[in-house]
Protein backbone atom coordinates (compact mmCIF):
# COMPACT_ATOMS: atom_id res chain seq x y z
CA UNK A 1 0.00 0.00 0.00
CA UNK A 2 0.94 3.46 -0.90
CA UNK A 3 2.08 6.10 2.05
CA UNK A 4 -1.26 7.53 1.79
CA UNK A 5 -2.77 4.95 4.54
CA UNK A 6 0.26 4.42 6.25
CA UNK A 7 -1.00 5.38 9.08
CA UNK A 8 -4.15 3.10 8.54
CA UNK A 9 -2.04 -0.04 7.67
CA UNK A 10 0.24 0.53 11.59
CA UNK A 11 -2.98 0.69 13.19
CA UNK A 12 -3.39 -3.08 14.51
CA UNK A 13 -6.91 -3.78 13.77
CA UNK A 14 -6.31 -3.34 9.75
CA UNK A 15 -2.85 -3.97 8.48
CA UNK A 16 -2.09 -4.53 4.81
CA UNK A 17 -4.38 -7.00 4.55
CA UNK A 18 -7.56 -5.20 6.02
CA UNK A 19 -6.43 -1.69 3.38
CA UNK A 20 -6.94 -4.27 0.78
CA UNK A 21 -10.13 -5.46 1.58
CA UNK A 22 -11.17 -2.01 2.21
CA UNK A 23 -10.10 -0.83 -0.94
CA UNK A 24 -12.11 -3.81 -2.35
CA UNK A 25 -15.69 -2.73 -0.20
CA UNK A 26 -18.62 -1.42 -1.92
CA UNK A 27 -20.70 0.99 0.16
CA UNK A 28 -24.29 2.26 -0.27
CA UNK A 29 -24.31 5.31 2.03
CA UNK A 30 -28.58 6.55 2.34
CA UNK A 31 -28.95 9.82 3.39
CA UNK A 32 -26.29 12.67 2.50
CA UNK A 33 -27.17 14.92 5.40
CA UNK A 34 -25.08 15.63 8.40
CA UNK A 35 -24.20 11.69 9.35
CA UNK A 36 -23.99 11.16 5.56
CA UNK A 37 -21.62 13.90 5.25
CA UNK A 38 -19.37 12.84 8.13
CA UNK A 39 -19.25 9.15 7.52
CA UNK A 40 -18.63 9.36 3.35
CA UNK A 41 -15.82 11.81 4.33
CA UNK A 42 -14.19 8.92 6.62
CA UNK A 43 -14.56 6.20 4.37
CA UNK A 44 -13.45 8.16 1.10
CA UNK A 45 -10.36 8.97 3.46
CA UNK A 46 -9.97 5.06 4.48
CA UNK A 47 -9.70 3.94 1.02
CA UNK A 48 -13.08 2.66 0.17
CA UNK A 49 -12.89 1.32 -3.03
CA UNK A 50 -16.70 1.77 -3.98
CA UNK A 51 -19.32 4.17 -2.67
CA UNK A 52 -23.14 4.30 -3.50
CA UNK A 53 -24.75 8.06 -2.39
CA UNK A 54 -28.55 8.13 -2.37
CA UNK A 55 -30.40 11.03 -1.34
CA UNK A 56 -33.53 12.63 -2.65
CA UNK A 57 -32.62 16.19 -1.14
CA UNK A 58 -30.98 19.78 -2.38
CA UNK A 59 -28.49 21.73 0.25
CA UNK A 60 -30.01 23.94 2.04
CA UNK A 61 -28.66 27.70 3.96
CA UNK A 62 -29.48 25.62 7.47
CA UNK A 63 -27.41 22.26 6.43
CA UNK A 64 -24.50 24.28 6.57
CA UNK A 65 -24.25 24.28 10.50
CA UNK A 66 -23.30 20.59 10.48
CA UNK A 67 -23.02 19.03 6.92
CA UNK A 68 -19.27 18.58 6.38
CA UNK A 69 -19.22 18.25 2.35
CA UNK A 70 -21.00 21.53 1.67
CA UNK A 71 -20.12 25.10 1.42
CA UNK A 72 -22.33 28.17 1.09
CA UNK A 73 -21.26 28.23 -2.95
CA UNK A 74 -23.70 25.02 -2.82
CA UNK A 75 -26.64 26.08 -1.74
CA UNK A 76 -29.72 25.25 -4.16
CA UNK A 77 -27.10 22.09 -5.57
CA UNK A 78 -28.06 18.77 -5.27
CA UNK A 79 -26.67 17.19 -2.18
CA UNK A 80 -25.44 13.37 -4.01
CA UNK A 81 -23.70 15.48 -6.94
CA UNK A 82 -22.04 17.74 -4.97
CA UNK A 83 -20.82 15.71 -2.52
CA UNK A 84 -19.70 12.78 -5.14
CA UNK A 85 -17.38 15.83 -6.51
CA UNK A 86 -16.16 16.89 -3.28
CA UNK A 87 -15.07 13.16 -2.15
CA UNK A 88 -13.75 12.75 -5.65
CA UNK A 89 -11.74 15.63 -4.76
CA UNK A 90 -10.70 13.51 -1.54
CA UNK A 91 -9.61 10.33 -3.33
CA UNK A 92 -9.55 10.30 -6.76
CA UNK A 93 -8.95 6.33 -6.69
CA UNK A 94 -12.61 5.68 -4.60
CA UNK A 95 -14.98 5.12 -7.44
CA UNK A 96 -18.61 6.93 -6.40
CA UNK A 97 -22.03 6.50 -7.71
CA UNK A 98 -25.06 8.76 -7.29
CA UNK A 99 -28.69 8.20 -6.80
CA UNK A 100 -31.17 10.90 -7.05
CA UNK A 101 -33.63 9.36 -5.38
CA UNK A 102 -35.94 8.88 -1.93
CA UNK A 103 -35.81 5.68 -0.83
CA UNK A 104 -39.39 3.44 -1.27
CA UNK A 105 -40.68 -0.40 -1.16
CA UNK A 106 -39.10 -0.66 -4.85
CA UNK A 107 -35.87 0.78 -4.13
CA UNK A 108 -34.50 -2.74 -4.08
CA UNK A 109 -31.28 -1.54 -6.84
CA UNK A 110 -30.08 0.63 -3.89
CA UNK A 111 -28.96 -2.54 -1.93
CA UNK A 112 -27.93 -4.56 -4.51
CA UNK A 113 -24.04 -5.81 -5.14
CA UNK A 114 -22.75 -3.97 -1.86
CA UNK A 115 -21.20 -5.10 1.15
CA UNK A 116 -22.64 -3.06 3.78
CA UNK A 117 -24.90 -0.17 4.14
CA UNK A 118 -25.33 3.21 6.65
CA UNK A 119 -28.58 4.39 7.67
CA UNK A 120 -27.57 7.90 8.12
CA UNK A 121 -31.37 9.04 7.28
CA UNK A 122 -33.66 10.78 9.27
CA UNK A 123 -36.69 9.03 8.25
CA UNK A 124 -38.32 5.72 10.58
CA UNK A 125 -39.79 4.79 7.41
CA UNK A 126 -36.67 4.45 5.11
CA UNK A 127 -35.36 2.25 8.28
CA UNK A 128 -37.74 -0.39 7.63
CA UNK A 129 -37.02 -0.01 4.54
CA UNK A 130 -33.39 -0.59 5.03
CA UNK A 131 -33.93 -3.46 7.58
CA UNK A 132 -36.63 -5.25 5.07
CA UNK A 133 -34.25 -4.74 2.18
CA UNK A 134 -30.71 -6.05 4.45
CA UNK A 135 -32.58 -8.56 6.19
CA UNK A 136 -33.55 -10.26 2.90
CA UNK A 137 -30.28 -10.01 0.95
CA UNK A 138 -28.53 -10.68 4.44
CA UNK A 139 -26.35 -7.50 4.07
CA UNK A 140 -24.86 -6.01 7.18
CA UNK A 141 -25.91 -2.20 8.10
CA UNK A 142 -25.39 0.08 10.00
CA UNK A 143 -27.98 2.40 11.75
CA UNK A 144 -27.20 5.73 13.06
CA UNK A 145 -29.57 9.14 14.86
CA UNK A 146 -28.51 11.87 16.25
CA UNK A 147 -31.04 14.73 17.68
CA UNK A 148 -30.16 17.62 20.05
CA UNK A 149 -26.94 16.03 22.36
CA UNK A 150 -27.55 12.21 21.82
CA UNK A 151 -26.97 9.64 19.15
CA UNK A 152 -27.29 6.26 18.55
CA UNK A 153 -25.25 3.58 16.47
CA UNK A 154 -26.05 0.23 15.86
CA UNK A 155 -24.02 -2.34 13.70
CA UNK A 156 -27.45 -4.62 12.29
CA UNK A 157 -25.45 -7.90 11.45
CA UNK A 158 -27.19 -11.23 9.85
CA UNK A 159 -28.06 -13.76 12.34
CA UNK A 160 -28.50 -10.77 14.93
CA UNK A 161 -31.50 -8.79 16.18
CA UNK A 162 -32.76 -6.57 13.55
CA UNK A 163 -34.24 -2.94 13.85
CA UNK A 164 -37.81 -4.51 13.80
CA UNK A 165 -36.62 -6.37 17.15
CA UNK A 166 -35.92 -3.49 18.91
CA UNK A 167 -38.15 -0.83 17.49
CA UNK A 168 -41.09 -2.44 15.52
CA UNK A 169 -43.10 0.73 14.88
CA UNK A 170 -40.20 3.97 14.71
CA UNK A 171 -36.93 5.09 15.14
CA UNK A 172 -35.18 4.13 18.59
CA UNK A 173 -34.83 7.68 20.03
CA UNK A 174 -38.40 8.89 19.85
CA UNK A 175 -37.29 12.69 19.44
CA UNK A 176 -36.04 14.30 16.81
CA UNK A 177 -33.68 16.92 15.58
CA UNK A 178 -36.68 19.34 14.65
CA UNK A 179 -38.22 19.08 18.21
CA UNK A 180 -34.54 19.00 20.22
CA UNK A 181 -31.94 21.44 18.06
CA UNK A 182 -28.78 19.33 17.05
CA UNK A 183 -25.47 20.06 18.12
CA UNK A 184 -22.98 19.73 15.20
CA UNK A 185 -19.93 17.74 17.12
CA UNK A 186 -22.74 14.87 17.70
CA UNK A 187 -22.87 14.39 14.18
CA UNK A 188 -19.32 13.85 13.28
CA UNK A 189 -19.56 11.54 16.32
CA UNK A 190 -22.20 9.55 15.15
CA UNK A 191 -21.13 9.77 11.79
CA UNK A 192 -17.20 8.80 12.44
CA UNK A 193 -18.63 6.19 14.74
CA UNK A 194 -21.04 4.47 11.69
CA UNK A 195 -17.46 4.48 9.96
CA UNK A 196 -15.42 2.88 12.30
CA UNK A 197 -18.59 0.29 13.06
CA UNK A 198 -18.06 0.07 8.85
CA UNK A 199 -14.74 -0.70 8.98
CA UNK A 200 -14.65 -3.09 11.24
CA UNK A 201 -17.35 -5.35 9.02
CA UNK A 202 -15.49 -4.66 6.15
CA UNK A 203 -12.24 -6.37 7.84
CA UNK A 204 -13.66 -9.35 9.69
CA UNK A 205 -13.23 -7.61 13.19
CA UNK A 206 -16.14 -7.60 16.15
CA UNK A 207 -18.45 -5.08 15.64
CA UNK A 208 -19.72 -2.83 19.51
CA UNK A 209 -23.74 -3.96 18.95
CA UNK A 210 -25.86 -0.89 19.83
CA UNK A 211 -24.69 2.67 21.23
CA UNK A 212 -26.07 4.85 22.93
CA UNK A 213 -24.27 8.08 24.08
CA UNK A 214 -24.51 12.09 24.87
CA UNK A 215 -21.97 14.41 23.86
CA UNK A 216 -22.60 17.08 25.96
CA UNK A 217 -23.00 14.83 29.39
CA UNK A 218 -20.88 12.61 28.04
CA UNK A 219 -22.25 9.56 28.82
CA UNK A 220 -21.82 6.77 26.68
CA UNK A 221 -23.50 3.24 26.97
CA UNK A 222 -23.38 -0.60 25.45
CA UNK A 223 -26.49 -1.92 25.35
CA UNK A 224 -27.16 -5.57 24.87
CA UNK A 225 -29.40 -6.64 22.23
CA UNK A 226 -31.71 -10.09 20.98
CA UNK A 227 -33.58 -11.40 18.65
CA UNK A 228 -37.15 -10.68 18.86
CA UNK A 229 -39.89 -13.51 18.32
CA UNK A 230 -42.55 -11.90 17.57
CA UNK A 231 -40.29 -9.51 14.72
CA UNK A 232 -42.17 -9.09 11.65
CA UNK A 233 -39.27 -8.89 9.77
CA UNK A 234 -36.61 -11.36 11.12
CA UNK A 235 -38.95 -13.99 12.95
CA UNK A 236 -41.50 -15.01 9.94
Amino acid sequence: MDDRYSRQTAFHGIGADGQRKIAAARVAIIGLGALGTAAADRMARAGTGYLRLVDSDVVELSNLQRQSLYTEADVGAVKVVTAAARLREINADVTVETVHRRITDESDAVFRDVDIVLDCTDNAAVRRVINAACYKSKTPWIHGAAAGSGGVVFAVMPGGACFGCLCPDAGISGETAGTLGMLNPLTAVVGALQAAEAMKVIVGAATAGLMMFDVWSGVFEFIGTARNAECTICSV
